[in-house]
């Protein structure tokens, strides 16, 4: 634990004394500084998070889904513009709902990625153009809304149930505002 103690301090100003009481403070140190972590090259934006040449970051704010896409594509790793999550794997599918868990604890909501059908129903594509051949769809999903006709849901979420901590995917309405998790290349991929 660091202390200092702050004593008289005597300011001169033309022929006046100003006298501050004496003030102990203390400040712990929670985290040991390690220099050593200030020579690893960074892959990623601050406050973006690494996953296997990717950095990811969760935006708690309500957007719709072309909104999400949008507010994603404003960041740049300075080649390439993010996008909304694109997911691969079990494992990435964890990573994400483990990232916004780690922000949100029990994530009480949807949280949108970047999988849609938009162009054409039925043929779904990611956003960042990348292969769509990995899937986590609940149950029976997807449904394109069929319980509630007309409205079509051509977007993807990961979905929220209170009774099943799955966190699989949804179709959902893409006007739907929900938070979301952008994704872009790392510094080093």
């Amino acid at each position: 634990m660091l202390c200092w103690d702050l004593c008289l301090v005597l300011l001169l100003n033309d022929f006046s004394v100003w006298a501050l009481p004496s003030t102990n403070i203390k400040i712990t140190q929670a985290l040991p500084l390690q220099l050593s972590d200030l020579n690893q090259p960074v892959t990623c934006p601050l406050f973006w998070t690494e996953f296997e040449g990717y950095c990811y970051r969760f935006f708690p704010l309500n957007r719709t889904w072309a909104e999400a896409d949008l507010y994603c594509a404003e960041f740049s790793n300075g080649h390439k513009s993010a996008k909304l999550a694109s997911i691969h794997s079990w494992e990435e599918n964890v990573f994400v709902y483990d990232l916004v868990n780690s922000r949100v604890p029990g994530i009480p909501t949807d949280i949108w990625i970047g999988l849609h059908d938009r162009r054409q129903e039925g043929t779904l594509e990611w956003t960042d153009g990348s292969p769509y051949e990995y899937s986590y769809w609940d149950g029976n999903q997807p449904d394109d809304g069929i319980h509630r006709i007309p409205e079509e849901e051509d977007c993807v979420e990961i979905w929220y149930r209170q009774n099943s901590g799955l966190r699989s995917w949804n179709d959902n309405s893409c006007a739907k505002a929900f938070p979301f998790v952008c994704k872009i290349p790392s510094l080093e991929n």
